[in-house]
C-alpha cells in the first residue's frame, strides 16, 4: 500500500458545461461566454442558468467554459432528486444513456432542452505526474481518500478514479460528499493505492 498525504481536495457545484451550439440558442448567434474567474483548468462565467426539471427548479446555475463538444448538466444526486431527475454517476464526459433536462439563460429569457447530458460527477482524483510517478499511478486507477479535518467527520471515499495529468494533484467530490465529511475551503487528504 502507498499513500500520499497533504492531496488538496476541491468540492464541485453544480455547474453546466455548454456546447457553443447551445449557448448561440440561450444567449444568441457567436455568442461568447464571459469570464467571471479561472479555476482549475477551466472558469467560471459571468452569465447564469436555470435547471428546470419535472419537480422544481435550480436558480443561478453556474457555467463553466470554456465550451465543449457536447452540453453536460453536473448535479449532486440530492439536486436529482430536487429537480425531479435521474443523475447517473458518471466521469465527466460519459454521457451515453444519461437523462435531459430543460435549461434556461437567466439574461435572455432563452430555453433549451437537452436530451441527455444530466449526470452526478464520479469522485476522482486529477493526479499530477511527480505524484502518478511516485504512487504508480495511471489512468483509470482507483484509489482510496482519508480525510480527517477539525469538523470530527472523517471518514475514508472508495472508489475514486485516477485521471493522470498536470503538475500538482487534486481530488473532486460533489457537495453531497463535501457536506458528508465537512470540507472546507484549505482541507487535504490522503491518498490511499492498494494496487
Amino acid at each position: 500500500m502507498k499513500c500520499k498525504e497533504g492531496v488538496k481536495i476541491e468540492v464541485s457545484a453544480r455547474h453546466v458545461h455548454l456546447c457553443q451550439a447551445d449557448v448561440d440558442r440561450l444567449f444568441g448567434e457567436g455568442y461568447e461566454l464571459t469570464k467571471h474567474h479561472d479555476i482549475t483548468g477551466a472558469f467560471v462565467a459571468n452569465e447564469k442558468l436555470v435547471l428546470i426539471g419535472p419537480k422544481r427548479s435550480i436558480e443561478r446555475v453556474s457555467i463553466l467554459g470554456p465550451t465543449r463538444k457536447e452540453t453536460q448538466v453536473e448535479v449532486s444526486l440530492t439536486d436529482a432528486r430536487t429537480l425531479g431527475v435521474e443523475a447517473k454517476i458518471r466521469l465527466s464526459g460519459d454521457l451515453a444513456g444519461t437523462s435531459g433536462i430543460k435549461i434556461k439563460a437567466v439574461d435572455t429569457g432563452n430555453e433549451i432542452e437537452i436530451d441527455h447530458g444530466v449526470i452526478a460527477a464520479k469522485r476522482h482524483l486529477h493526479c499530477g505526474k511527480p505524484d502518478a510517478e511516485e504512487l504508480g499511478l495511471k489512468n483509470g486507477d482507483i484509489v482510496k481518500l482519508a480525510i480527517k479535518n477539525d469538523m470530527a467527520r472523517a471518514l475514508v471515499f472508495d472508489d475514486v478514479e485516477v485521471r493522470v495529468g498536470g503538475p500538482a494533484s487534486v481530488v473532486h467530490i460533489d457537495t453531497d460528499e463535501g457536506n458528508a465529511c465537512g470540507i472546507g475551503k484549505a482541507d487535504v487528504c490522503t491518498v490511499i493505492f492498494e494496487g
